[in-house]
């Protein structure tokens, strides 16, 4: 897979409003299904998660749950946003990402 991820706010945006929502303990996720070829990714830790070192560790953690996940997308042509629920303190990778393969497969976007 690319290293593109979802940038503009704009397209943030589109995912929000037009897309479905699956909220998991740790991550919410949203994502839209569109006509392109490319799995987007969009990462996102609001000012609630606490100072920038742990906003940024929350969307690592979030970044490398996504990367393992990646070959198990089934479609193409979708933008999703992962939204940061927990604090990066007290999390490992491990539980992060056993929460947004929960969520992923109940919203039926992994095999």
């Amino acid at each position: 897979m690319s290293r593109s991820t979802l940038k503009r706010n704009s397209q943030f945006r589109l995912v929000y409003s037009k897309g479905a929502k699956v909220a998991g303990k740790e991550v919410v996720i949203y994502f839209l299904r569109n006509d392109g070829d490319k799995v987007l990714p969009g990462y996102v830790a609001s000012r609630k998660i606490g100072k920038a070192v742990y906003r940024s560790r929350a969307k690592r953690i979030m970044r490398e749950a996504f990367r393992r996940l990646s070959p198990r997308i089934k479609e193409k042509g979708l933008w999703i946003v992962f939204v940061a629920a927990f604090q990066p303190k007290g999390k490992t990778l491990k539980e992060v990402l056993e929460d947004i393969e929960g969520s992923m497969s109940t919203a039926g976007l992994i095999s």
